[in-house]
């Protein structure tokens, strides 16, 4: 693939993707060293499903999504370890993850809760790359893939490459061109950043199959059919930075807080504490984010298996847009009266949209009093402090454990996150 043209990419400064190896099983390892080695899952909400696994369970064939419940029952598994998902731990680390990288360079961008893109010093960018990943293993205990590239999307390629063949940092900036061209004329374009499935059958309508294909396609052909968001990566994959790091193309346009329900709930009593739980919490991250809403949509529904399904949802409109969670939490009740008494409802939802900046839209009457807000910030404050079940509103500052509270029977304790269960040392 000797056409292979880096572009502009040999001016600009490199760049890394650093990736936590199976996050969720490594944080697992690191709060139970006697899990090294062995095969490990994680299991979904409710323990229903296989979310992460260790290289070690995928080669005795086990897959993401595969039930519990089938897994536990197959004698050649009888030797796999489920745990179940330890949200809190895996939030702890994943900060940690990220404060130590940003020990390491000044420019950083968090790209989920477990990569993170570097900008990294063109002399030379392997050996900071390098060094970062050993100060993320000994100061977390977290082992990392990095992949390096003049862009983001070919960083992501070089550190899908170096998960493939087993390698911890792969630098296509020490490539040739015609390395490089190997490589992507070998990766399928649906493996190629932000390409779904939708869009990989209609780039294969044009003849695009690989990342080459991509990498030499007209980008503004491709901008003029689907979006600038394709052009974009058309451009990256041929050398050319179109997204350096902390680029933010859009503005979140909704928040979404859905679970599954431990256990059944049938009568509008306990949904109301459902609702008012899941309004909370949607409320916590509206302003973490500092956004107001301007519509909420709630919804409950029984179990998709069953012949009868029951789904309800309600509207409500917020004017002036809100991130007050009293509001949230007394207009989710807006779908209690749809709700058939009686009948098992085994999840919820609240879907915020209308998003803005807190307090940009003007108003021509006062909003929340000024000692309600300050009550928000207030137990934020204390939530923090103390952890989340410290304080709440309403049913939602109940320590006590509820019926229909996720099921987390197979999970590990909480040793750098709770004083009552931190780590024994023998």
């Amino acid at each position: 693939m000797t056409r292979y043209n880096w572009g502009t990419a040999n001016t600009s400064p490199p760049l890394a993707l650093v990736d936590v190896r199976s996050m969720f099983v490594s944080v697992e390892r690191v709060l139970d060293p006697a899990l090294r080695e062995r095969a490990v899952i994680v299991l979904s909400n409710n323990d229903g499903c296989a979310v992460a696994g260790s290289d070690e369970a995928k080669a005795l064939g086990v897959q993401m999504g595969d039930p519990w419940f089938q897994l536990r029952d197959k004698p050649h598994l009888a030797d796999l370890v489920a745990k179940s998902s330890n949200y809190e731990e895996y939030g702890a680390f994943s900060s940690r993850f990220h404060e130590t990288v940003a020990t390491i360079s000044a420019t950083t961008e968090t790209y989920s809760v477990d990569e993170a893109f570097v900008g990294l010093p063109r002399a030379d960018p392997a050996a900071t790359a390098d060094t970062l990943q050993a100060r993320v293993r000994q100061w977390t205990g977290l082992p990392t893939a990095a992949g390096i590239g003049p862009t983001k999307t070919l960083a992501k390629v070089a550190q899908r490459h170096a998960k493939a063949i087993g390698q911890p940092l792969v630098d296509l900036t020490a490539w040739s061109p015609h390395d490089v061209g190997d490589l992507l004329a070998t990766t399928p374009v649906s493996e190629v950043w932000g390409i779904g499935p939708r869009l990989t059958a209609g780039l294969a309508g044009l003849g695009i199959h690989t990342a080459a294909d991509l990498a030499f396609a007209d980008a503004g052909v491709l901008r003029r059919r689907w979006s600038v968001v394709l052009e974009r990566t058309t451009r990256e994959l041929a050398g050319v930075p179109c997204m350096p790091v902390g680029f933010t193309p859009k503005d979140r346009q909704q928040l979404m807080y859905s679970r599954m329900l431990g256990a059944t709930v049938s009568t509008s009593a306990e949904m109301r504490s459902v609702l008012a739980q899941y309004a909370a919490a949607a409320a916590r991250r509206l302003r973490a984010h500092g956004l107001d809403t301007a519509l909420m949509q709630v919804w409950i529904s029984s179990s998709r298996f069953r012949d009868d399904i029951a789904h309800h949802s309600a509207a409500v409109a917020f004017d002036p847009p809100t991130s007050d969670p009293l509001r949230l939490i007394t207009s989710a009740r807006a779908v209690l009266p749809k709700m058939r008494q009686g009948w098992p409802y085994n999840r919820a939802g609240i879907l915020l949209t209308g998003l803005s900046p807190a307090g940009a839209t003007p108003q021509l009457w006062p909003g929340e009093t000024p000692s309600r807000l300050r009550l928000a910030a207030a137990l934020d404050e204390l939530a923090g402090r103390y952890g989340r079940g410290a304080v709440g509103w309403g049913p939602t500052g109940l320590r006590d454990r509820r019926r229909w509270d996720m099921r987390r029977e197979r999970l590990s304790p909480a040793g750098t996150t709770s004083w009552t269960q931190l780590l024994t040392v023998r």
